[in-house]
């Protein structure tokens, strides 16, 4: 009994040894100083974080917050200005794209070069203005907000060419 007592307590002292030594080793300390390799990222995770800041920026972030957000995701802004240059070049060579989704991809990397400087932001704003040159936007032509649109309805408005014939001659005969 004396033996197994003994014996549970030379287990339990080893395994304190273990985790707590009494003598250190003379670069326990340098390891414990130097920090852990990042790990590597997949153009998933890239283009997971791209996607994430440019939500952030349409909803109409600042880029302190566009600083904080890659900060807090563990991104420099270099290593995503690399791989958005790779991307980019990648989206421009797309043969038959979703225009639609490309062009409001671009509209929301323009806008990231406009609220953030330094390589980053000239890298969104080069690639997101080259798509829209390559596929641009729809122009409207004209604002329609706050105009007033005269009609005339006579009748049933049915018959379109009687309606019409009978507008021309009340417009000449009633008000002319």
């Amino acid at each position: 009994m004396l033996n197994k007592i003994w014996q549970h307590l030379k287990q339990l002292f080893q395994q304190l040894l273990i985790i707590f030594p009494l003598f250190p080793k003379e670069n326990s300390s340098r390891r414990t100083s130097v920090t852990a390799p990042r790990p590597t990222r997949t153009d998933a995770d890239y283009e997971a974080i791209l996607m994430q800041l440019l939500e952030e920026v349409n909803q109409g972030t600042t880029s302190g917050n566009v600083a904080g957000f890659l900060m807090v995701k563990g991104v420099k802004e270099t290593e995503l200005a690399a791989w958005l240059r790779q991307f980019g070049e990648r989206l421009l060579a797309i043969d038959n794209p979703s225009v639609a989704s490309l062009q409001e991809l671009a509209r929301r990397l323009v806008l990231l070069s406009e609220i953030r400087g330094g390589e980053l932001g000239g890298v969104a704003g080069e690639f997101g203005r080259g798509i829209l040159a390559k596929f641009p936007l729809p122009t409207v032509e004209e604002d329609w907000r706050g105009k007033v649109i005269e009609a005339v309805f006579i009748g049933d408005g049915l018959g379109i060419e009687t309606n019409r014939k009978e507008a021309e001659d009340a417009e000449g005969n009633g008000d002319g």
